[in-house]
């Protein structure tokens, strides 16, 4: 019993799968309702698509015909802790952004919502968008800013160094993660693993992520849908709209 008790409040400003799927969602739901309009019907491809959510809003609001990719599909984005997937196994496909799955000039619609900040290649990433979209269709790409950078940085000082103390103290003693003393004061980054999240406030700025899909696209658009905080812990204020304010940014692009 005492055990029991010991991991709620080693645990508590974490949330439960079920209101970290639940805060996601508003978020995803926002961003996409800020670009929905520029969705052309027809092929539609989500690249790293996660449990398939945007391709089922893709198919059920906007009759689009959907495929997806992902490295490891549904391990990742809203619905990935349901019982039931949200779409079918043979509309998505394993594969990296760098390599995508399908024949040239082949989609109306290009979508990628919070992935280039993980992929190995950016510059790789978006030529392949490029090569796949029909020369009169769009692509979406959707990434984090520096100011989720700084929302995450705040949040895992605020909830989690509990955690991180009691993994770097006692580490011998109880089965926690190993950690390198700096993380309690500089976390990992949420792109790459050997970098803190200096490197995200640095790359997730809005001219950093304008300068690497330029090199590629022609930009005919930037929205910022939502200030949110991080789903996996204890909310620290209410999702809210702001005019240049956003935890993401939507680059609408057409090929150059």
């Amino acid at each position: 019993m005492t055990k029991k008790y010991l991991l709620k409040i080693y645990t508590f400003t974490l949330l439960s799968k079920e209101r970290a799927n639940y805060y996601q969602k508003l978020a995803r739901d926002e961003e996409w309702n800020s670009i929905e309009s520029y969705i052309i019907n027809g092929n539609f491809l989500d690249v790293g698509c996660g449990s398939g959510y945007s391709m089922q809003k893709a198919q059920k609001k906007l009759n689009c015909t959907v495929f997806g990719i992902d490295p490891d599909p549904y391990s990742h984005g809203v619905g990935r802790f349901g019982s039931n997937f949200l779409i079918s196994v043979d509309n998505i496909k394993p594969g990296i952004a760098e390599n995508i799955p399908y024949s040239d000039d082949f989609f109306d619609t290009v979508y990628s919502s919070h992935v280039l900040e993980h992929v190995g290649d950016i510059q790789k990433s978006l030529q392949e968008m490029k090569r796949v979209v029909k020369k009169d269709g769009v692509i979406i790409i959707g990434v984090p800013t520096s100011t989720m950078a700084w929302i995450n940085w705040f949040s895992q000082l605020i909830f989690t160094t509990h955690i991180k103390l009691v993994s770097l103290l006692f580490s011998k003693i109880i089965n926690t993660a190993k950690i390198h003393w700096w993380e309690i004061f500089v976390p990992v980054s949420h792109s790459i693993e050997n970098k803190s999240l200096i490197y995200d406030l640095k790359n997730y700025d809005k001219r950093v992520w304008l300068n690497h899909i330029s090199k590629e696209l022609t930009v005919k658009g930037i929205i910022f849908p939502l200030l949110y905080p991080y789903p996996e812990y204890i909310q620290l204020f209410k999702a809210k709209k702001f005019p240049k304010l956003s935890s993401s940014v939507f680059f609408i692009c057409t090929v150059k």
